[in-house]
C-alpha cells in the first residue's frame, strides 16, 4: 500500500550506522505533558519537526513512490464502486469522485420527523440534533451550582466567562434542601436563592439553560440535596412512592416548576431541556423506580413544562431511555467520567472512550447523542491531593483529545461537569468533600480562568461557528478506511450531506502514547477529489493531541475553504467579506485551499507587533478547478494574513490564539445569534461582550491581566463604518486602522488602578476573642437546652443502640457542632460509645470540667467506637457528675445507590449523625450498671426554627460563640477580650496576647478593611495554617471555610465579592478548636491570598443588599450568662 511505502520518508537520514541502530523513526515525538500557556510556545519550538536534506537513495525512493502514488490514486477513483463505495463514502454533491447517488452512510441514523411537545415546537429533536426555534443547535453546556456561590451578583461573571469559552448553554442543578428550609417554609427569593435572577443572568450572557430540579441530585451535596428535616422524618422512604416523600417533593416542585415554565424558550425564555432525578435505575432496592420517575415527570408536565425531558444515567445501565419509556422520556442522557469522578481515584489511563456511538445508537434511539455529564474535572475528598492535581489530570491535553473524541463519536449535546467550581460553605456539602468544590474546573472556585478554559474556547468557538458540524453524519474511521499513512494515527470522518462539508477528527490510535507522530491525511474534496495533505511534507501530532481538519468548509453562503491543515477557530464577516481564523503550528509546512479563488489577487504577509512585513516562505498553486492552494512555512512567526478583496484569512500560532476572542455583537446576546454576528477581538485576557453604541460606536467589555502586561493592545476586526471605540465604558481617543483593515488601540495606565488596592493585613488588625466552650464548666446553666428524652427513633434503618435517642436531627439540629450534656450519679469506671459524624468528623469529651479525650478525625472514617476510662478521683462519689461531648457533624452522605450490596447503600443518606450508643461501664461485672439520669442537647440557635433565614439551614453550629452571634456583622461585644489568633510572635510585629496550649475552643473576631476599585477584580482568599486544630472561617457571617489541619488538604479559602465587601469593612471571625493538650486554640498563619489582578469591565459588586445580614442575638447573651 502507498501508506506503508511513505513511512521511510518520515525517518531522518542518518550517516552513522550506530546512530541509526538506536534512533527511533522521526515520526515519533517525545512527550511533554501538562503544558501551561507559557510553556506551549517553547515546547512547540523545541519539538517542531525539522526534516534533513534527503539522501540520493531517499530521492530515488521518492520518485518510485510518486509514480506508485499516481497509479494508486487513479485506482482509488476507479475502484470507488467496489471498495470505497462499499462504505458509502460519497454524497450527492458533484465531483470527480462521484460514482453513484448518495446513500445512507454506515453508523448514521435517518433523522425522521422532528419530535416536540404537542403544545409547542420551540424545541424539537430528531436522531441527530436538538432544534431550538427551528435551528439545529449543537448544545455545548457546562454545570454551575449557584447554591455553591451564594453571591448572586457573581452569576453573570461566571456566565460571561462560560460564553466567552464558547459555551452556548449552562446546566443548573437545583438544591431542594437549600430552598426548603422547614417543612412549611420554601424560599425562592432573596440573595442567593432568587431563581429568576439566576435565569435572567444566564439569558443576559447568551446561554441556553438545562434545568435539573431533582428531587434528588447527588452532586456531593448534603443528603444529595434532600432537606435534612425530611431525611429525619419518621417512616420516610426517599426516592420512592412513599406518601411523605411524595407530598414533600410535590410541595417543592410546585413552587419551583412554575418559575421554570415561565422561562422556557416557548415563553420567551432560554430553558431548552429538563432532567428528572439523577442516576436512578430499577433494582431490588428501588422496586418502584419506574413508577416514581413517571410520577415526577407527569407532575412536571402538569406544571407547564414542555421542553424535552431526560434522565441522567450512570454506568450505562440503560435507565429510562426514550425507547423503554416513550411519552415519558424524550432524550437519553449519559454520565461519563473516563478518568473517574474522585480525584484521589482518577485513572492514569488516558484512553478515550471509543464506543459512545455504538452504545448510544441503542440507548438513545430516536434522540440526539447526549452526554448529560461529561468530565470537566473531579471532586476531591478529605485528605486528598488538592484541586490543582485534579485540574492537571483533566488538563489542556485532556480537553483537546477527549472533547474532540466526543465530536468524532457524534455527540451533539454535551454538558461538562463542572464548568465552574464553587464552595461548600457551611455544611452544604456531603462528607465526601471539603470546603472547596473547585472540581479542577476550567473556571476555578476563585473565578480565575485556567489554561484549559482557553483550550476549550478554541474548540467550542469552532463548534459554535460551524453549523454544518451539528448536522454532519458519521462516514467512517480508521477501522474501515486508511485515512492516514501512519497506522498509529486514528481518523474519523464526519460529513454534512447538504453542503458536503467534511470534518476529519485526528488523534493517536493509542491516546495514552507519550510519543508524537507525523502523518499525511487522505481527504476528499468536492473539486479536488481524493488526495493526501499536505502534498510534499507531513503534519505532526504531538503527544496527547488531537486535530480537526476541515474540507469544503462553508464560510457564509459564497465562500469555502477547500481544506486546511491548520484548525479553524472561527469565521465572520469583516469589511463586508469573509474572515476565517486558522491556528496551529506555523513552524511546520501547512497547506490551505481556497475554493474558486485562483483568479483573485491577494497578499500574504506576516504580522509582528501589529505591523505587516513580507517574510513568507510559501508556494502558491492554482488548480484546474480554479482553487488557490497555498503551501507555506512561517518559522518563528506568531501571526500571518492572506488578504484579498474577497476574503481575509488570519493565521495565528498556538498558543497566541488563546488571546483571540469571538464575542457576538450585542450586550444581551441570544444563544442562537448567527455566526456572522461574531466579531474577532485580539489581545485581552477576556472579552465579556461587545455591543454597538450610538454614533457608529463599538463598545468592548473585558478584562486585562496585570500579570501579563502593564499596557495592552486591543485589535478588533470590525467593519470600517465604526468611528468610535469604547473599552469598559471609556472612549478610546487614539486608535488606528492597520494595513489589513483591523482597528488597533492601546489601553494604558492599567497599573494606576493597582495602586488603589488596599487590603488590611490580617496580622495587623485588632482581634478580640471569647471562650466559645463555657459549657465544659459545671456552673454553666443548660436549663434552656433541649431535653433529649425520645424513646423511639425516626431512623428505622440505623436505629440507636441505647436510649434515649441522641440523634440531634430528631431534635431539630441538622448541621455543625452539637453539644451533649449527660448527667449521672455514682461511680463508673468509664464509658463506651459509638458516635457518627461523617468523614473527617471529630469529638472531644469532658467530665466534671476536666478534658479526658478526643478524636481528631480521619479522612475515610464516618463513625467511631471508643472506650474511655475516667481518671481516678474525677467523679463525685454519691453526687451528680456531668459529661460533656462536643461533636462536629459533617453533613449527610449524598450517595443513595441501588447496588447489589443490599439495603445499606440504598439508605446511606440515613447514616445517623450523633451518638448511636453510649453506656457507662461499671468497675466489675458484679457492680450495678450505672446509667445516665438525663441528657440535654444544644445545636444552632433555634434548631430548625432559624432566625437567620439568609444563611440557613447549613451555616451554623451550636458552639457558644456562634449562638450569641459572635460571627455575625452588626453585633457589638464590649466584654470580649483583646487577643490574637496567631500563635507566637513574628519579628518586628507587635501582637496581642497569643492563645495558650490546651484543648479549648475560641472565637476570634476582627473588623478588616478591603478597598478594591470598581474597575479592578482581585480574587481573594484567606490562607490558614496550624497544628492539631479545626477552624471555621466566617466572612460577614458566612462560614466559607472549614480547616482541619491534621487531615487537609485545603488551607486556602476563596471568598467571592458580595460575600466579601470589596469597598469597605468586613467582619472576619475564626473559630479555632484545639484537639489536644499540646496545642493552642490558634493558628500559625492567617493571611490574604491574591489569585490574580485584573482590570475588569465587570464592575463593582454590590454589598448593600446583604445588610439584612444583621441578626440580633442579644437575648442569647442573657440566656447563657453563668
Amino acid at each position: 500500500m502507498l501508506f506503508r511505502l511513505l513511512h521511510p520518508l518520515a525517518k531522518e537520514d542518518n550517516n552513522s550506522a550506530a546512530d541509526s541502530a538506536h534512533e527511533k523513526p522521526h515520526y515519533i515525538l517525545p512527550l511533554n505533558t501538562h503544558l501551561s500557556l507559557r510553556d506551549v510556545e517553547e515546547h512547540r519550538a523545541e519539538r517542531t519537526l525539522r526534516f534533513r536534506r534527503p539522501s540520493f537513495r531517499a530521492i530515488a525512493l521518492l520518485s518510485v513512490i510518486l509514480i506508485v502514488s499516481a497509479f494508486q490514486l487513479a485506482m482509488i477513483g476507479h475502484s470507488l464502486n467496489t471498495s470505497l463505495s462499499d462504505l458509502h463514502w460519497m454524497n450527492s454533491a458533484p465531483g470527480p469522485l462521484q460514482s453513484e447517488p448518495f446513500r445512507q452512510r454506515p453508523g448514521t441514523r435517518p433523522s425522521g420527523a422532528l419530535k416536540h411537545h404537542p403544545s409547542t415546537d420551540s424545541v424539537q429533536w430528531d436522531n441527530n440534533i436538538l432544534y431550538v426555534r427551528n435551528q439545529p443547535t449543537f448544545i455545548i453546556s457546562g454545570e454551575f451550582h449557584y447554591w455553591r456561590m451564594p453571591s448572586q451578583h457573581m452569576y453573570l461573571d461566571i456566565f460571561q466567562k462560560m460564553r466567552a469559552m464558547g459555551l452556548n448553554s449552562v446546566s443548573l442543578t437545583f438544591n431542594w434542601g437549600y430552598h426548603h428550609l422547614q417543612e412549611d417554609k420554601l424560599v425562592f427569593v432573596g440573595v442567593g436563592r432568587d431563581i429568576q435572577a439566576l435565569l435572567d443572568s444566564a439569558k443576559r450572557a447568551g446561554l441556553y439553560v438545562i434545568v435539573r430540579p431533582g428531587p434528588y441530585i447527588n452532586s456531593q451535596a448534603s443528603a444529595g440535596g434532600i432537606p435534612p428535616w425530611l431525611v429525619n422524618t419518621k417512616d420516610v422512604e426517599l426516592r420512592s412512592l412513599e406518601p411523605t416523600y411524595t407530598n414533600s417533593w410535590k410541595q417543592f416542585l410546585s413552587e419551583l416548576l412554575p418559575i421554570i415554565a415561565r422561562n422556557q424558550v416557548s415563553a420567551g425564555g432560554n430553558i431548552v431541556a429538563m432532567q428528572i432525578e439523577n442516576g436512578l435505575h430499577k433494582s431490588e432496592a428501588y422496586p418502584d423506580a419506574e413508577q416514581y420517575i413517571e410520577l415526577v415527570t407527569s407532575f412536571a408536565r402538569d406544571q407547564g413544562l414542555t421542553v424535552p425531558i431526560f434522565h441522567s444515567d450512570m454506568n450505562r445501565s440503560n435507565s429510562f431511555t426514550p425507547t423503554d419509556f416513550p411519552g415519558i422520556m424524550d432524550l437519553y442522557g449519559l454520565n461519563s467520567y473516563p478518568l473517574g469522578i474522585n480525584c484521589m481515584q482518577m485513572s492514569e489511563n488516558l484512553s478515550v472512550v471509543s464506543d459512545y456511538r455504538q452504545y448510544l445508537s441503542n440507548a438513545s434511539s430516536g434522540s440526539p447523542f447526549f452526554l448529560s455529564e461529561f468530565q470537566g474535572g473531579a471532586y476531591d475528598s478529605w485528605g486528598g491531593e488538592g484541586y490543582e492535581s485534579c485540574s492537571r489530570k483533566t488538563s489542556m491535553q485532556f480537553v483537546n483529545v477527549f472533547y474532540k473524541n466526543n465530536i468524532a463519536q457524534k455527540i451533539t449535546m454535551i454538558s461538562q461537569n463542572m464548568a465552574a467550581g464553587g464552595t461548600n460553605w457551611g455544611a452544604i456539602g456531603s462528607p465526601d468533600v471539603y470546603s472547596s468544590y473547585d472540581f479542577g474546573a476550567a473556571i476555578s472556585e476563585n473565578r480565575v480562568l485556567r489554561d484549559k478554559a482557553f483550550e476549550q474556547k478554541l474548540l467550542w468557538t469552532f463548534v459554535r461557528s460551524s453549523p454544518t458540524l451539528a448536522t454532519a453524519n458519521f462516514v467512517g474511521d480508521s477501522n474501515q478506511v486508511p485515512y492516514s499513512d501512519n497506522p498509529d494515527v486514528f481518523v474519523t470522518e464526519l460529513r454534512d450531506q447538504k453542503t458536503d462539508a467534511g470534518y476529519y477528527i485526528v488523534r493517536h490510535r493509542d491516546t495514552n502514547s507519550d510519543q508524537g507522530q507525523v502523518f499525511r491525511l487522505l481527504i476528499r474534496s468536492d473539486t479536488e477529489g481524493v488526495r493526501s495533505i499536505p502534498g510534499k511534507s507531513y503534519l505532526s501530532l504531538m503527544p496527547r493531541e488531537s486535530k480537526i481538519i476541515v474540507t469544503d468548509y462553508p464560510v457564509g453562503s459564497k465562500f469555502k475553504l477547500g481544506f486546511s491543515t491548520l484548525e479553524v477557530f472561527m469565521w465572520t464577516y469583516f469589511d463586508r467579506k469573509p474572515l476565517v481564523v486558522l491556528y496551529g503550528n506555523l513552524d511546520e509546512v501547512n497547506e490551505i485551499s481556497i475554493k474558486n479563488a485562483g483568479n483573485v489577487d491577494y497578499k500574504f504577509y506576516c504580522i509582528r507587533d501589529t505591523e505587516p512585513f513580507d517574510r513568507v516562505d510559501f508556494k502558491p498553486m492554482v488548480t484546474k478547478t480554479n482553487d488557490l492552494r497555498l503551501s507555506f512555512t512561517l518559522s518563528g512567526q506568531q501571526r500571518a494574513i492572506v488578504n484579498s478583496t474577497e476574503y481575509t484569512i488570519l493565521l495565528i500560532s498556538h498558543p497566541e490564539i488563546h488571546r483571540a476572542w469571538a464575542p457576538s455583537l450585542g450586550s444581551h446576546v441570544d444563544p442562537s445569534v448567527p455566526v456572522s454576528n461574531q466579531i474577532l477581538v485580539l489581545g485581552p485576557h477576556l472579552v465579556r461582550n461587545i455591543s454597538e453604541v450610538s454614533g457608529s460606536g463599538l463598545a468592548i467589555n473585558g478584562d486585562m491581566d496585570l500579570k501579563s502586561s502593564d499596557d495592552a493592545y486591543v485589535e478588533i476586526f470590525a467593519e470600517e463604518d465604526y468611528k468610535k471605540f469604547f473599552w469598559n465604558g471609556q472612549e478610546i481617543l487614539h486608535f488606528r486602522r492597520t494595513d489589513y483593515g483591523s482597528f488597533l488601540f492601546e489601553v494604558t495606565m492599567l497599573s494606576t488602578n493597582l495602586a488603589k488596592v488596599a487590603i488590611q493585613p490580617l496580622d495587623r488588625v485588632d482581634w478580640i476573642f471569647i471562650d466559645s466552650l463555657p459549657e465544659r464548666l459545671q456552673a454553666f446553666d443548660d436549663s434552656k437546652w433541649i431535653i433529649a428524652d425520645k424513646q423511639e427513633s425516626n431512623n428505622r434503618f440505623f436505629p440507636p443502640l441505647t436510649l434515649p435517642v441522641l440523634y440531634p436531627a430528631e431534635y431539630g439540629f441538622y448541621s455543625g457542632v452539637v453539644l451533649y450534656r449527660g448527667r449521672f450519679v455514682g461511680s463508673a469506671k468509664g464509658l463506651s460509645l459509638d458516635i457518627w459524624g461523617g468523614k473527617a468528623f471529630a469529638f472531644a469529651i469532658w467530665v466534671n470540667g476536666e478534658y479526658i479525650g478526643s478524636y481528631s478525625g480521619e479522612s475515610h472514617v464516618d463513625h467511631v467506637e471508643r472506650e474511655l476510662e475516667f481518671p481516678e478521683g474525677l467523679l463525685h462519689d454519691g453526687l451528680e457528675n456531668l459529661l460533656l461531648i462536643v461533636a462536629d457533624q459533617m453533613g449527610y452522605d449524598s450517595r443513595s445507590d441501588a447496588t447489589e450490596d443490599g439495603e445499606a447503600e440504598r439508605h446511606a443518606i440515613h447514616h445517623p449523625r450523633g451518638i448511636r450508643m453510649i453506656e457507662l461501664t461499671p468497675f466489675s461485672i458484679d457492680d450495678p450498671k450505672p446509667v445516665f439520669s438525663s441528657w440535654r442537647l444544644q445545636g444552632n440557635v433555634g434548631g430548625d426554627k432559624y432566625d437567620d433565614l439568609l444563611r440557613a439551614p447549613y451555616n451554623e453550629g451550636g458552639l457558644y460563640g456562634q449562638r450569641i452571634g459572635g460571627h455575625l456583622p452588626g453585633n457589638i461585644f464590649d466584654d470580649w477580650q483583646a487577643g490574637s489568633p496567631f500563635i507566637g510572635q513574628l519579628p518586628g510585629v507587635t501582637r496581642q496576647i497569643s492563645p495558650p496550649s490546651g484543648v479549648a475552643v475560641r472565637l476570634y473576631r476582627a473588623n478588616v478593611d478591603v478597598q478594591i476599585p470598581a474597575v479592578m477584580d482581585v480574587p481573594l482568599g484567606i490562607h490558614m495554617k496550624g497544628t492539631g486544630v479545626r477552624a471555621e472561617l466566617f466572612v460577614n457571617g458566612w462560614q466559607f471555610g472549614k480547616y482541619v489541619s491534621d487531615i487537609g488538604p485545603q488551607d486556602e479559602f476563596p471568598i467571592p465579592p458580595g460575600i466579601l465587601n470589596t469597598r469597605g469593612s468586613n467582619v472576619i471571625a475564626i473559630q479555632v478548636w484545639s484537639m489536644n493538650d499540646s496545642v493552642a486554640a490558634g493558628l500559625h498563619e492567617i493571611e490574604w491570598v491574591k489569585y490574580g489582578r485584573y482590570v475588569s469591565g465587570y464592575g463593582a459588586v454590590p454589598h448593600e443588599d446583604y445588610h439584612g445580614w444583621y441578626v440580633d442575638r442579644s437575648a442569647q447573651l442573657a440566656k447563657y450568662k453563668f
